[in-house]
């Protein structure tokens, strides 16, 4: 069990801060919110290749506008960069790709489980219901059948 799992595992026997129905639940959540943070900050990355790769691929077009004498060498000097942009913002699109893959397969993993009701309790309880709102309140994620955003 890893140092998260640990984590949950001493919370878990305790009061729970946050409320995981179960320890099995508490990794999984891990697990997902790291995955979810990675998936994040790669969308952020990729919409900055974007915006760079619009910018020189304007600035390409509107070169021999702003300066007629030089055009030519500008424009092909922009058009390599360009090609390396595009080049590494492919990479970050399909790594962006990837990752979502990842996090909408461990959020309907989560959220099945959810469903089923998966805690440690024998009796009714509300382990679930809590879980959903704290998870909403506190990370803006929801884990209802909606797809992430």
């Amino acid at each position: 069990m890893g140092v998260q799992g640990q984590f949950a595992l001493s919370e878990v026997v305790g009061t729970p801060n946050p409320p995981f129905p179960s320890v099995r639940m508490a990794e999984l959540f891990y697990e997902f919110l790291g995955r979810y943070q990675e998936w994040k900050t790669a969308k952020l990355k990729e919409l900055i290749w974007m915006q760079i790769a619009l910018c020189l691929g304007l600035s390409c077009l509107f070169t021999p506008l702003f300066l007629p004498r030089i055009w030519m060498i500008m424009s092909l000097v922009i058009l390599g960069l360009f090609f390396f942009v595009m080049r590494h913002y492919l990479e970050v699109n399909e790594r962006v790709n990837h990752l979502h893959v990842n996090v909408y397969i461990l959020h309907h993993h989560l959220i099945g489980k959810l469903e089923v009701g998966f805690c440690d309790h024998t009796e009714p309880c509300q382990c679930v219901e809590n879980f959903r709102n704290y998870v909403l309140k506190h990370y803006g994620i929801s884990l209802d059948k909606r797809s992430l955003t």
